[in-house]
């Protein structure tokens, strides 16, 4: 060009001819890869550095993308605390080195994850363990045990005929049969042989309408053997008592017995609960506030070991004139039955010891006490993996302490409720809404004591127990709510007979002597033997071990993985606003650009 000649621009500052040859390129496209503009790429990149094509554009944003991942991983590589994985994106590392060292950390992996199975496996399977934890508990720290004392003759025949006369007319001959047989029916109505009464009640049937307005909760205990008829004479701790102030009726599914030390016992129904018994100090205080505000319900204990510084009980035998007619064939020979357990527990029917009447006979039990108590890790596990209850966790209406043994009492009273509609007379007082059995309604109970003798696992099919179901028995009770309680005190009773030259016991027809064997108990604890704390050391220990993996290596892999997302993120947001200033370039261009091949103008905002 001439000197002194200026070549006109317009307002982007693109010479007149530039502008045209860019204006042809791009009304046709095939221009745009012509020899002339190829070959004059540095005239491109020199005078326009703000333009690219889309193509290229794409390429070198695919590439850079490519190698920022690749980078990022490189530098994770390089900088983290993993074993091993340096190695596998090491630069100048080989195939075979990278692949070798990648087979490795891959071993490693699988043997982790295997150990850590088995730790959780573990963990699952038995996560808790009882040790002895004292082996000289003061006896003081334990109730001493409730003893109930329950005749086998439980009615007395000429109370049970002036009681019944209001009823029916005795006078008659086959009336006073058809009473005879049903004073043998409710002799025989104890759990767990409910169903020996289908004999008498057979002979009954016809009777029994009669009867339907006698109460039966009221006709025992009037027909009952009185506490001064049972009793010659009872020392506590080596002191005479009077025994009626030392036993009081109790109810149990045998029917009305006698029981000492009982909170479970009429006079004590109201009494409030034990409380938590792993704490000794709480048990203290609990009674100590129950001397003041309830006098009946103080629990008694003892300090000394051996024969006859516990309980002593001397026994009449039941007048043989009293006894139900041929009360021989059809409950036996009369005797006492003599049981121990826990003051908050109800005695179990058809368990303890028999004692026959006879002079200078005694019954020495020697008792040894066991004490359970779980730690509050425990408490922190799930019931189906700890298997017990914590006194607070279940309500009982039967009684205020919950045990396992008062759950299948009261487990057996409700399907008894659901299949007679009514509950047996000596658990009268549990709810007025549901009404006391009637004669007519013993029927019912004899035809499900089957079903009675048998509940169900809590968990589960176990084997021998369902193909005994298959077989052809009843269907079990699901009682399954019925688990054992994590704190609880058991008495191990080893019972001795002999004669005995004591004076009272000459003159009376039972002895029995209820004492400690030992001067402390034992006591034992349920703790966690592997909880969450030590399986998350575990996986620790083991993660360490192969892969050298801590808590600072799964930091760092987030920070990491942020810095990824942060990059992916920050493309498409730049890829996006591309896009927009293309758009706005696109309408603002004084020639026509062709929507398949856009120009990409990343200075934009420069030009205008």
């Amino acid at each position: 060009m001439p000197a002194g000649k200026r070549m006109s621009t317009n307002r982007l500052g693109l010479k007149l001819g530039e502008k045209t040859a860019i204006s042809d390129a791009v009304t046709n496209p095939k221009k745009l890869h012509s020899k002339e503009l190829i070959d004059d790429a540095a005239f491109w990149r020199t005078e326009f550095p703000w333009t690219t094509s889309v193509q290229s554009k794409h390429y070198s944003a695919h590439l850079r993308k490519g190698q920022s991942l690749m980078d990022t991983m490189k530098q994770y590589a390089r900088y983290c605390t993993l074993h091993g994985i340096q190695y596998v994106f090491k630069d100048d590392s080989s195939l075979v080195e990278r692949l070798a060292w990648l087979a490795v950390i891959i071993l490693s992996f699988v043997c982790a994850s295997l150990l850590g199975v088995t730790m959780w496996d573990r963990f699952s399977s038995s996560p808790t363990v009882t040790a002895v934890k004292d082996t000289h508990l003061p006896l003081y720290s334990l109730p001493f045990p409730a003893v109930s004392i329950c005749a086998t003759d439980k009615i007395r025949r000429d109370e049970a005929y002036h009681y019944l006369s209001s009823y029916v007319n005795l006078s008659n001959p086959a009336t006073a049969i058809m009473v005879d047989d049903f004073l043998a029916t409710m002799s025989l109505f104890q759990y767990p042989a409910y169903s020996r009464m289908k004999y008498y009640l057979n002979r009954t049937n016809d009777f029994l309408p009669q009867l339907s307005k006698v109460n039966l909760t009221d006709f025992m205990l009037y027909v009952s053997p009185t506490c001064e008829e049972l009793f010659a004479g009872c020392f506590w701790i080596g002191h005479q008592h009077n025994c009626c102030e030392l036993f009081d009726v109790q109810r149990s599914e045998e029917g009305f017995c006698y029981s000492f030390n009982s909170l479970t016992s009429q006079r004590r129904v109201d009494c409030p609960p034990l409380g938590d018994l792993s704490s000794v100090s709480y048990i203290l205080d609990v009674e100590e506030e129950l001397r003041r505000t309830h006098p009946s319900c103080n629990i008694r204990r003892n300090t000394a070991a051996g024969a006859t510084t516990g309980l002593e009980v001397f026994l009449h035998k039941f007048n043989q004139s009293d006894r139900i007619r041929n009360a021989t064939n059809i409950i036996g020979e009369s005797g006492f039955r003599v049981q121990i357990y826990h003051p908050s527990e109800y005695p179990e029917a058809g368990m303890g010891n028999l004692i026959a009447p006879n002079r200078a006979y005694k019954m020495s039990a020697s008792v040894k006490s066991f004490m359970t108590i779980s730690t509050d890790q425990i408490r922190k596990l799930d019931v189906d993996i700890r298997f017990c209850f914590f006194p607070d966790e279940q309500q009982l209406s039967v009684s205020k302490t919950y045990t396992q043994r008062s759950c299948l009492i009261e487990c057996r009273l409700d399907y008894l409720h659901k299949m007679c509609n009514c509950r047996p007379y000596y658990f009268n007082m549990l709810d007025n809404r549901i009404p006391i059995c009637g004669p007519e309604q013993l029927k019912c109970i004899a035809a499900h004591n089957k079903a009675l003798r048998l509940f169900s696992p809590p968990f589960g099919n176990i084997r021998g127990f369902s193909q005994n179901i298959s077989s052809g028995l009843s269907m079990p009770l699901n009682c399954s709510q019925c688990l054992p309680t994590c704190h609880e005190s058991t008495y191990d009773v080893d019972t001795d007979f002999s004669r005995d030259t004591q004076p009272l016991a000459q003159k009376t027809d039972g002895y029995v002597d209820v004492f400690y064997k030992n001067e402390g108990a034992v006591k034992y604890q349920r703790d966690v033997t592997f909880g969450w704390s030590d399986l998350l050391v575990s996986f620790g220990g083991i993660a360490g071990l192969f892969l050298g993996f801590s808590v600072l290596s799964l930091v760092e892999l987030f920070y990491w993985v942020g810095k990824i997302i942060s990059f992916y993120a920050s493309e498409s947001k730049a890829k996006t606003k591309r896009q927009s200033a293309e758009e706005k370039l696109r309408t603002k261009l004084p020639w026509k650009v062709h929507p398949a091949h856009s120009i990409h103008f990343p200075h934009v905002k420069k030009l205008y």
